[in-house]
């Protein structure tokens, strides 16, 4: 990551870094903190919402079962569901990294 990145995340964390001294404004951070918090609740609930709503089918497009002693593995299914969590998973960073953006600007 580079320097200013650094920076940039430090100031939305309300840390200063300056002459060898570390300054950390706790209310910002804490602000920070809480933005986050919030953000990452509302998208839980959304993929807890889609997956109650079968819109995240976990069920046999997986490829595993297990029943008592006994693990069935099905390695095509389990790769076609590990590629689509994959996506799923990096639209969710892409949504995440934009709510971080939109957290950090200034409101006017």
């Amino acid at each position: 990551m580079p320097k200013d990145t650094h920076t940039e995340l430090f100031s939305k964390l309300g840390i200063d870094i300056e002459n060898d001294k570390i300054s950390i404004d706790i209310a910002k951070t804490k602000g920070f903190f809480d933005a986050l918090r919030e953000t990452l609740a509302q998208k839980a609930q959304k993929l807890q919402k889609d997956i109650e709503e079968g819109k995240v089918d976990l069920g046999d497009r997986v490829g595993i079962k297990v029943e008592n002693e006994k693990i069935d593995i099905d390695l095509g299914k389990t790769k076609s569901f590990i590629e689509t969590l994959g996506e799923k998973v990096e639209n969710f960073v892409k949504e995440l990294e934009s709510s971080l953006e939109a957290i950090g600007k200034p409101k006017d």
